[in-house]
């Protein structure tokens, strides 16, 4: 992964600063960084929801921080000369535009995935920060998804009824985490796989994998066989967000995978065919492209119900022209509940979130064939 940017410094933050220690810090860290650009928010929940609100915590929240943030007037001015359309991801062009009218250094992407009122609310998105340029690359990239019981507390004090407070805590906890770990996304987690009930149900693992080598992966679409729209983009941010917390991996930009895919004119009814894997891993000279399908991806509304995230995906190498590692994956969120709801998952991003992250654990084990 090439340095980062603007959000290196952000190490300067200490967990042990008070709230103006750390307000300080922030401006520091970003005090002479280069420009940023918030992109809108791509709504991903297939429902309605208040995009531009949620923007417009983004922007004020790394103003608040001292970021320097290029303005709605001037984005929309070079969006308009380059006839821009797709906000989801960064191209080539779309990169260099930016970086040669606009002087901007890094482009920041907001993903909603789920937005529901009903009470108790649930909000769950993705954000990440693209550098601009040549070589467009995500710098950096996290996940939150929340719901309003997640911690009810004694007497239900810990409820939230309120969406918009919901929306607030997610957008903080996320430009927060931009903050304290921006130049961290690259953290070595081998042979951390979190709770054994999200580890994949069945495994391939070739002995070609190296888990001392670096890859360059290339997500695809996955194909979505789910009633719920874009489940394929959410699982494909999953994936992309918990590989770069290895430091073995190095994800391409979705933006420019997209680019090649449409260049190409590769459509994918059913999944990437083998000759399909070639020419995308040759385009973005990428070492693995990540292809799967989604079977399930559910929330639930109200208080009653019960979250299921079901996918399976694998790994083609470019030399080799073959899997490397494939998997399984299916969980539900009252998967080892007995008691009180403890340690029940209420949305299906964060318990998404932790069957990805086992992938990559799962890939990464040293001497140990897959089943």
């Amino acid at each position: 992964m090439m340095p980062a940017t603007f959000v290196c410094a952000c190490l300067l933050l200490t967990a042990c600063a008070g709230p103006r220690e750390t307000s300080r810090a922030a401006e520091r860290a970003a005090a002479g960084r280069g420009r940023i650009a918030v992109f809108p928010v791509e709504n991903l929940s297939g429902s309605v929801a208040p995009s531009r609100e949620i923007r417009g915590l983004f922007l004020a929240r790394l103003q608040a921080a001292g970021f320097e943030v290029l303005d709605d007037a001037s984005l929309d001015q070079v969006m308009t000369r380059n006839r821009v359309r797709y906000t989801g991801g960064v191209d080539r062009e779309v990169a260099l535009a930016l970086k040669k009218e606009a002087a901007v250094e890094a482009i920041l992407i907001p993903s909603l995935e789920l937005y529901d009122e009903t009470n108790p609310p649930k909000v769950a998105m993705f954000s990440r920060v693209v550098s601009t340029g040549d070589s467009p690359a995500v710098r950096w990239i996290d996940g939150v998804g929340m719901a309003g019981d997640d911690a009810p507390g004694i007497l239900g004090l810990g409820l939230v009824d309120d969406p918009a407070v919901l929306l607030r805590r997610a957008v903080d906890a996320l430009v927060g985490s931009l903050i304290r770990d921006g130049s961290a996304a690259n953290t070595n987690l081998v042979g951390s796989e979190g709770p054994r009930k999200f580890r994949p149900k069945l495994v391939y693992r070739s002995d070609m994998l190296d888990p001392g080598k670096k890859y360059s992966v290339a997500v695809a679409p996955f194909f979505n066989r789910t009633d719920r729209k874009y489940a394929g983009e959410i699982i494909a941010l999953h994936m992309i967000r918990n590989l770069m917390k290895f430091q073995n991996f190095e994800v391409v930009e979705p933006g420019t995978v997209r680019q090649e895919l449409l260049r190409f004119r590769i459509i994918m009814t059913d999944g990437v065919s083998l000759p399909e894997t070639e020419t995308i891993l040759n385009a973005v000279n990428a070492d693995l492209v990540l292809n799967g399908e989604v079977l399930d991806y559910r929330d639930y509304r109200g208080p009653w119900g019960v979250a299921k995230v079901d996918f399976s995906l694998l790994f083609i190498e470019r030399k080799s022209r073959k899997v490397i590692y494939s998997s399984y994956s299916q969980n539900q969120g009252d998967d080892g509940v007995f008691f009180f709801d403890w340690g029940r998952v209420n949305t299906a991003h964060a318990m998404a979130s932790h069957m990805a992250k086992a992938v990559g654990a799962k890939m990464l084990q040293a001497g140990q064939r897959g089943r």
